[in-house]
């Protein structure tokens, strides 16, 4: 089972830290305009809880848990925060201090928390600064052109083509990206390129050409087997859209490629077509045209250059000449804006703009964000930004159900499933909902397949629709048979995997791997007749497991009337569900109903910022540094500001900053 070991001298080494975190950053205030009154605060009434709660265990000689807390009798608040301003959440959760050593008075804690919640987090002053040299050691700097992730090409190439559906041609030439920041793999960290990789493209370029503009313009049998067959109005609709010129009436060959060289690059490198990238796929056009082929075959093998180029494959952001911080350009920001929302090219109306110098303007980039989230193409911001959060992507590939427990688990139960997920996310967004609707919704999204599944009654068609759901069982994430799959075993549920789920995914903390010696949940003699439940508490008692299990399985037994498919149980192994939970705090709550409640009443601040968190990386295309928790607080108030409603969070990212700024390295 999953845990971590909790030696007393760690426990300690954090109740310690928390308390004098709590203290020293209520400080900081002070600290900005009389550092002498945040020294004498700091001597006269942190140093004292150091030296009581302590040093004892974490002193230089001892070194307990390897820190020397009198390391921080120094006064400099500011050098600590970074450790420090982590311990609110174990004050808060009454985890800490551990429950065999002195517990800080009522009083004394509610203060503790109140001082820190109005300390603002990060040491950045206001939302205009970035990570760079000068403000954080040893900065490597975030990739200057990171390449398409596989879905990205595949939209791309839909969008660049003019087709209403995406070929697949990258989800299943290309590996698997690698996921990076908060878990998204459009992080350019983790978008490595491989040899391997560019053999790929060769094969993608050739595939796309194939299926969308086959010889004479009928489907062509040499289609590779996977493609989709484009109907003949389809067919026609690309070829218009591509061979915008044709020799003839006063036209030479070279000057009509030229023109279709250079209305298609315009779009597939994201920015105006310079010369010398025309002058440069020419050359393809030339060689084809010296060796005999026709002017189409010509102009498609000067189209595959493109559909190769460092600049269709890379979302390319120019360094300037010097390093520092910089404005992006127009088209730097449309192509972020672009992926950001539709993982795809900008538009016609977007490059316009973007042509007119306008994508600056705070005003103009507000009113993109909106049509923008108003057009279909936008459900890729659930598809690729929700599925990841919610860590649903790999259900029904990686994540399985074992086929002789569950034969009914299928790919199409499967699509189903990550559907209703995808279809839910995307109403709270495009539709501007309150985002606590995430957690709390009484509508789903279903079709007789699904419905008959869940067991919910009165819903025909295959068309997945919202439904109305009464009964607390559905609605919202926690809802979710896709979520109930990914965080089960393959034989089994389980409560530990569903509690660290709510525990990392939903309110964004995070859990230790297990300790090697963790071993699994009892069996034998001494447990038989027990219950699941029953015999993970037995194993709970250990220990070096107790402290992560009392964290996560309380919330994972909310969970418990679910199945590995999603299927709603009243009992398990012959006994009762016991979907009861009590947190380490003392909240309690009673069935998916009661958990979806008390998330969204009490730990509402929590889960919404860890939505935003995810959301900022994802829109950033990267990890996060502290600079970025100006914009995670700025997106959470305007947030609570405009009712909770979602378009405002997307808003907020796409008019901050970072988002339009970045830093060169030379």
């Amino acid at each position: 089972m999953r845990s971590t070991p909790a030696p007393q001298h760690a426990i300690r080494l954090r109740a310690c830290v928390a308390l004098l975190g709590t203290l020293a950053l209520a400080t900081l205030g002070a600290a900005a305009t009389s550092p002498a009154h945040a020294d004498d605060h700091f001597n006269k009434q942190v140093r004292p809880l150091l030296e009581q709660y302590c040093t004892k265990c974490h002193n230089a000689e001892k070194r307990k848990g390897k820190l020397d807390l009198t390391a921080t009798f120094d006064s400099d608040v500011p050098k600590h925060i970074k450790v420090w301003q982590k311990m609110y959440l174990p004050i808060r959760e009454r985890e800490m201090p551990p429950d065999d050593q002195k517990q800080v008075p009522e009083e004394q804690r509610h203060q503790l928390l109140a001082w820190l919640a109005s300390v603002k987090q990060g040491n950045s002053k206001d939302c205009s600064e970035l990570a760079t040299d000068d403000s954080k050691n040893f900065y490597r700097g975030f990739v200057m052109s990171r390449r398409l992730n596989r879905v990205e090409y595949d939209y791309t190439v839909r969008d660049l083509l003019g087709l209403d559906h995406d070929l697949g041609v990258g989800q299943r030439l290309f590996p698997k990206d690698g996921s990076g920041g908060l878990g998204f793999d459009n992080v350019g960290d983790a978008l490595f390129t491989s040899p391997v990789l560019m053999e790929k493209y060769l094969q993608a370029a050739d595939d796309v050409l194939t299926i969308a503009l086959p010889d004479g313009g009928k489907p062509s049998g040499a289609a590779p087997s996977y493609a989709p067959r484009l109907t003949d109005a389809q067919l026609a609709a690309v070829r218009k859209r591509v061979f915008v010129a044709w020799p003839g009436y006063g036209r030479a060959p070279r000057a009509a490629a030229r023109q279709v060289i250079r209305t298609f690059i315009d779009r597939a490198y994201r920015r105006p077509a310079a010369d010398a990238d025309v002058d440069r796929l020419l050359t393809m056009f030339d060689r084809a045209q010296h060796r005999g082929d026709s002017y189409e075959a010509s102009v498609k093998l000067a189209l595959k250059a493109a559909l190769i180029s460092p600049h269709f494959l890379f979302l390319v952001e120019p360094e300037p000449d010097k390093e520092g911080v910089y404005e992006l350009g127009d088209h730097a920001i449309a192509a972020r804006l672009s992926y950001f929302l539709w993982s795809s090219l900008p538009d016609d109306d977007l490059r316009a703009l973007a042509d007119a110098g306008k994508l600056r303007d705070k005003d103009v980039r507000a009113r993109q964000v909106r049509r923008m989230l108003d057009d279909p193409k936008a459900i890729a911001l659930a598809e690729n930004f929700g599925l990841q959060w919610l860590a649903l992507r790999d259900l029904g590939g990686e994540r399985r159900p074992d086929a002789k427990a569950f034969p009914e688990f299928n790919d199409e139960l499967s699509d189903l499933l990550k559907r209703e997920a995808v279809l839910f996310v995307d109403h709270v967004i495009r539709e501007d909902r309150p985002l606590i609707e995430l957690l709390q919704a009484d509508y789903t999204y279903l079709n007789d397949k699904l419905a008959s599944h869940y067991g919910i009654d009165g819903v025909a068609g295959d068309q997945m629709r919202l439904v109305k759901v009464t009964d607390g069982r559905r609605g919202g994430i926690l809802g979710f048979g896709a979520v109930h799959a990914v965080t089960s075993y393959p034989l089994r549920t389980s409560p530990v995997l569903r509690g660290k789920w709510v525990f990392e995914d939903v309110l964004g903390r995070h859990v230790d791997p297990p300790p090697p010696n963790a071993g699994n949940l009892p069996e034998g003699e001494s447990t038989k007749g027990l219950s699941f439940r029953q015999k993970l508490e037995v194993h709970r008692k250990r220990p070096e497991c107790a402290s992560c299990h009392n964290k996560m399985d309380p919330l994972g037994f909310g969970l418990e009337n679910f199945d590995a498919l999603g299927r709603w149980r009243d009992t398990y192994e012959g006994h009762p569900v016991d979907a009861t939970g009590v947190l380490s705090n003392g909240q309690k709550f009673e069935g998916v109903a009661g958990l979806k409640k008390m998330l969204a009443e009490k730990q509402r601040d929590e889960f919404l910022r860890t939505f935003v968190r995810k959301m900022v990386s994802y829109g950033f295309g990267r990890d996060l540094t502290e600079f970025d928790n100006c914009v995670v607080d700025e997106a959470m108030k305007a947030m609570y500001a405009d009712e909770m409603r979602a378009q405002t969070v997307v808003e907020r990212i796409a008019l901050s900053y970072p988002f339009t700024h970045r830093y060169a390295k030379k």
